[in-house]
């Protein structure tokens, strides 16, 4: 865990990373001002809060949203992946080699490359590296981790990409695919997240032995974005207006944060890193048996 912390302040071009594993001040500051920010703007620029119905899409309409979601997707797209490459470069290049070379990425063929795409994927989507161990401990451990990262992909996908769709004022049925991805997001974070959190209260496992405050940000933020998530929806059934803005708007200045701040520069990185690597290192074995 201090090497994941480690390497990924060292793949951080910015310096955010190494600033928010080491100082606390800056860890919290960094959360507030950002929830600051997205309270004082829906503080400023709302729309009506119609009180004999809910809805939602007055208060915030979900084409702004979207357009407001696209941006902070390239925004944490362009830092992580600008990491992401730092770190490829770290690992495949040699010193003064150039990333691009006609059809070689770091010297290596392009096609060795789309061979072993398979083996980013799988290991993305299954996280089956948590299961090598074959300890009945370490398969629990692999299934709190795939249903946490399961969930979190799945909610990310339904609010940047989706928000169309799954922020609306209407209530689905109950067997709508996006109601029922909904509930297996929420379900699979607040277990997964839960899970983690008593462990490391309690120090059940070896794992859990040492917690570092960013640890704790992660957990605590995302079980709290999921927790008012669940308080929004109840809020809409109950058909309770007011309620339903003023949570939709703690709701973001939670998860806002979260993902500005996680996404890029802080534990989240490890769900594209720790696969990437796995991936370029077949690509690299490949060639060197190549080379043989």
């Amino acid at each position: 865990m201090g090497l994941r912390r480690y390497l990924t302040s060292r793949y951080d071009w910015t310096g955010i990373s190494r600033l928010f594993y080491t100082s606390k001040a800056f860890e919290v500051l960094s959360i507030l001002v950002v929830a600051a920010l997205v309270g004082l703007t829906f503080y400023f620029f709302h729309g009506p809060m119609l009180t004999d119905r809910v809805a939602l899409n007055e208060f915030a309409p979900n084409t702004t949203i979207e357009i407001l979601d696209l941006i902070l997707l390239a925004v944490l797209s362009f830092f992580l992946l600008s990491n992401a490459l730092r770190m490829s470069k770290a690992v495949m290049a040699r010193r003064g080699d150039p990333i691009l070379n006609g059809g070689s990425i770091f010297g290596i063929p392009v096609q060795a490359y789309l061979r072993e795409a398979k083996e980013f994927m799988v290991q993305f989507i299954t996280q089956r590296r948590f299961d090598t161990c074959g300890t009945r401990s370490q398969r629990t451990q692999w299934i709190v981790h795939l249903l946490i990262m399961t969930g979190y992909s799945i909610v990310f996908l339904l609010v940047v990409l989706g928000i169309r769709w799954f922020q609306r004022d209407e209530i689905y049925a109950l067997w709508h695919p996006v109601r029922l991805l909904g509930y297996y997001a929420t379900f699979a974070i607040l277990y997964g997240v839960s899970y983690a959190i008593i462990g490391r209260l309690k120090k059940s496992k070896r794992v859990y032995q040492h917690t570092h405050s960013t640890d704790w940000t992660f957990l605590i933020l995302l079980w709290l974005t999921t927790f008012s998530g669940i308080l929004i929806h109840a809020a809409r059934l109950l058909e309770m207006p007011l309620i339903t803005y003023y949570l939709y708007v703690i709701h973001l200045m939670i998860a806002v944060p979260m993902l500005v701040i996680e996404v890029p520069f802080a534990k989240w990185t490890h769900q594209l890193y720790r696969p990437l690597i796995l991936y370029l290192m077949k690509v690299k074995a490949g060639a060197v048996r190549a080379d043989a």
